[in-house]
């Protein structure tokens, strides 16, 4: 019976073990791939393709905007994650990257307050 107890507990040691180390490679591999992305935005020069940048910073970006200029050509902006308040911005007009910039991303949006009205 005592050696029952003895198999349980070390179960449960060895599954916590498990779960920690399982949540710290996850913020590991995160963390990684924030900086990956801020050492290859070194790579990208202006006037590369969509494809182009894609196969330096990777397939995770998120589309910020997408519409048409005042000439009618397509222009897209595409959204790389650098870190948990940071982010690339890349923008293309007929698929040639014209701009790129690093923006603070505010996570703590603060709701508008009422106007005071003055008497």
């Amino acid at each position: 019976m005592l050696n029952e107890y003895y198999k349980n507990v070390m179960k449960i040691k060895i599954g916590a073990i498990v779960f920690f180390l399982s949540v710290w490679l996850t913020g590991c591999v995160s963390n990684n791939m924030a900086w990956r992305t801020n050492e290859r935005i070194k790579e990208v020069n202006l006037g590369m393709t969509k494809s182009e940048v894609i196969a330096i910073l990777g397939p995770k970006y998120m589309i910020a905007s997408s519409s048409k200029d005042e000439k009618g050509n397509p222009t897209e902006v595409l959204a790389y994650k650098s870190d948990s308040s940071e982010e690339y911005r890349l923008k293309f007009i007929s698929n040639k990257l014209i701009e790129w910039n690093r923006e603070h991303v505010n996570k703590y949006v603060v709701p508008d307050q009422p106007t005071p009205v003055v008497k």
